[in-house]
């Protein structure tokens, strides 16, 4: 109970979703399947559950898309579902799977068929993602990790940890499958997530979550006055072919 409590007054506080109409992106995964669980209890709002299939991982793909499917039946819960195929591609297979992913969310919101998708990354995807950035190289922008709001891309999640999320899981009852490329060392992720985050206490994660915080409205000030003197000196810009003329 005390997860349940805990998960809904974060998430109503920190975002406004009344009367919304919310895609919840769900993989059958652990974290989208606590997500969806969350998102129906808080109840003010109408849930359509997507789901993509890349049919990378053979007949697992289709139980994955089967098990929610199910699950969207039972709770009389709308179901949509797309499939790709990024093999096809000169990109890495996971580039091109994201890549396809946010094409296809955002043609839902640009034609208007949801306020908002909401997605399942959480505190330790965020933490991944900085060690992943500051590793190859970045700036103030790699290092605050995963936005927890942007362009109607919305993460309720992104203010728990993994293990808050099996608690929920656990106390809840939630049921969901394993990903077992996951478990794959060869992808820096799942290194960074196995080897380095074990040694990380509790300490790390609450100055973290401050520096993140920190970084962003930094980063945020940064732009903004970077974008007003870039607005006021440019006299013409062009993509194709490339033209940027600026009032010297």
């Amino acid at each position: 109970m005390f997860y349940k409590q805990h998960f809904l007054k974060i998430i109503n506080k920190k975002f406004y979703l009344k009367n919304k109409k919310i895609y919840v992106s769900v993989s059958s995964g652990l974290d989208s399947m606590v997500l969806l669980d969350v998102l129906i209890k808080i109840c003010n709002f109408t849930i359509c559950v997507i789901h993509c299939n890349f049919n990378l991982r053979g007949k697992d793909s289709d139980k994955d898309e089967l098990f929610i499917q199910e699950f969207c039946l039972k709770h009389k819960i709308l179901f949509k579902s797309k499939n790709f195929n990024p093999i096809k591609s000169n990109f890495s297979i996971q580039m091109m799977a994201r890549k396809l992913r946010y094409d296809w969310f955002k043609y839902l919101l640009n034609n208007s068929y949801c306020d908002y998708i909401a997605l399942g990354h959480h505190l330790d995807d965020s933490i991944e993602t900085f060690f992943i950035n500051l590793i190859r190289g970045t700036g103030i922008k790699g290092l605050i990790g995963i936005n927890n709001f942007k362009k109607k891309i919305i993460r309720p999640l992104s203010f728990f940890s993994k293990k808050e999320i099996i608690s929920y899981a656990q106390e809840n009852n939630i049921k969901w499958r394993e990903d077992n490329s996951n478990y794959d060392h060869k992808y820096l992720r799942n290194r960074i997530r196995f080897f380095l985050k074990p040694i990380l206490d509790y300490k790390f994660y609450n100055g973290f979550k401050k520096s993140i915080k920190y970084l962003y409205y930094e980063y945020v000030c940064s732009k903004t006055h970077i974008d007003y003197i870039y607005n006021s000196i440019t006299i013409e810009k062009k993509k194709d072919p490339f033209l940027f003329k600026i009032d010297r």
